[in-house]
């Protein structure tokens, strides 16, 4: 990254978030679905933002599947460089170079992490980060529970002691559960409430 792309980064503060793992695209389809009608968001796959980008877009939402360690040196800039980092761990899909990453983000950043691997659930343990996590284990931030297929599928999602209702159409099963889950996390954090999110996920 030269020195006029970090300077315009650094007057901008673009928020990123990273999405890695083997169902990495359904989840970023799903986080950018959530997103969009508030946010000025961009969508990437395996690349970093174009500088003109950073005077048009405020996020951007960068898919990978870290399988190039150039690539993963520029994640790090832009982490660093970000207002916002977050790092959303769907499925372990490269555990080395997902720790790695991990261990960029700052305090004042996030990780969501999925619950139900326990390979993911360890990457909490790196230091001490805000996290969220989910899954259908209990101890997930975020949980489903109460499923039922038909024409669609409805669940419940379980967060702090509140119950949320969902209903997906044209549902195929758990793969998007978990992308709900994982977009529902990141929304909280962009300060969406339950009732934005469900609508934006609803399709």
């Amino acid at each position: 990254m030269n020195f006029l792309t970090k300077l315009i980064f650094l007057l901008r503060k673009p928020k990123v978030i990273i999405v890695t793992g083997k169902r990495r695209a359904s989840t970023a389809k799903a986080i950018y679905c959530v997103l969009k009608s508030n946010f000025r968001v961009e969508k990437l796959v395996e690349k970093t933002p174009n500088v003109l980008n950073l005077f048009k877009k405020r996020v951007f939402l960068i898919e990978t599947g870290l399988k190039s360690p150039h690539f993963s040196k520029k994640l790090n800039h832009w982490i660093k460089l970000s207002q916002l980092p977050i790092l959303v761990i769907t499925q372990i899909d490269e555990i080395n170079e997902t720790r790695k990453l991990a261990e960029t983000i700052p305090v004042y950043g996030f990780l969501i992490l999925n619950y139900d691997d326990k390979q993911i659930r360890e990457i909490n343990n790196i230091k001490s980060l805000k996290t969220l996590t989910f899954g259908f284990q209990e101890g997930a931030d975020f949980m489903a529970s109460d499923i039922h297929t038909n024409n669609g599928v409805n669940f419940k999602i379980n967060y702090k002691g509140n119950v949320i209702p969902v209903w997906l159409e044209k549902s195929y099963g758990e793969e998007q559960i978990y992308n709900v889950l994982a977009a529902n996390s990141v929304g909280m954090i962009f300060g969406l409430n339950f009732i934005e999110i469900s609508k934006a996920l609803k399709n």
